[in-house]
């Protein structure tokens, strides 16, 4: 197997300081945040902008304070989140790719998610967010909420605006969306590109599936994301902090005897420049 490469997403847009002190919702936390990631064994840093009030933004000033400072202070590969709430353009939300950072986050499909809301990504506006991210050498990594979403990242790659390794990242356990088990995991595996070299794949289990999710990318040969983004405790009632989600996770890989990846050698593997 590849070495296992593990992303941290240590904010979101949903959690805030009263749900869990851990959480970074500044530039200055994030940042600090990452440097304990990165030394607990990340190779992948994907988060989102807050504004003063801790609610979710695209603010460009934030995207290059945190991206600066990670960059300063690591190796680490930056991920900046493409996602949006109501109200957010298609322009707004790829705004931050003139940063060039490594890589960001490729919604293809739109979703429902709790509380009544659509999370609407049109076809439309993924090829125009795939082409701004080749021609500014950012590496997309394709979201899929459902099975369809493969299929609309595999014409993407079809239509040579994803270049291959194409990573596609599954996403478990969300509500009114794809419900976690191994067998949904499993088909999704069997459903991206196959060719040699064609596609890579990443899996977010949503609460408490995502101690589950990680170990099986590890024994599968995938790859996983771990955080506050997504899961907010480390056990029962037990809150976590990012760097304790990682280490858990470099801990379970040790156990199953599959080596995890450097920031370099994850470069080398997605196929990102700098490697």
């Amino acid at each position: 197997m590849d070495k296992l490469i593990i992303t941290v997403a240590p904010n979101g847009s949903v959690a805030r300081k009263e749900h869990t002190p851990h959480v970074p919702v500044t530039p200055d936390e994030l940042v600090e945040d990452a440097i304990k990631c990165w030394k607990a064994g990340a190779a992948v840093l994907h988060f989102h902008a807050r504004d003063k009030d801790q609610n979710p933004c695209l603010d460009y000033d934030f995207f290059e304070r945190a991206l600066t400072g990670i960059r300063a202070n690591t190796d680490l590969i930056v991920q900046i989140s493409t996602g949006a709430r109501l109200g957010a353009t298609r322009e707004d939300r790829i705004r931050a790719v003139a940063l060039k950072p490594d890589m960001m986050s490729l919604n293809v499909g739109s979703v429902n998610f709790p509380r009544g809301g659509v999370y609407v990504n049109l076809p439309a506006d993924a090829e125009y967010w795939a082409a701004a991210m080749q021609e500014h050498g950012v590496k997309p990594e394709i979201e899929c909420f459902d099975l369809s979403h493969i299929e609309a990242g595999a014409r993407l790659m079809d239509m040579g605006l994803i270049r291959r390794p194409a990573l596609f990242n599954f996403v478990l356990g969300v509500k009114h969306a794809l419900s976690y088990s191994p067998e949904h995991l499993l088909h999704m595996i069997r459903s991206i590109p196959r060719s040699p070299g064609d596609a890579m794949w990443n899996v977010i289990g949503i609460g408490p599936h995502q101690l589950k999710t990680t170990a099986l990318a590890i024994v599968l040969g995938g790859h996983c994301r771990v955080g506050i983004e997504d899961n907010l405790y480390y056990s029962y009632q037990v809150l976590a902090t990012n760097a304790q989600l990682v280490e858990r996770a470099v801990r379970l890989a040790g156990e199953l005897q599959r080596e995890v990846a450097t920031p370099r050698e994850a470069r080398g593997m997605l196929g990102i420049e700098g490697s």
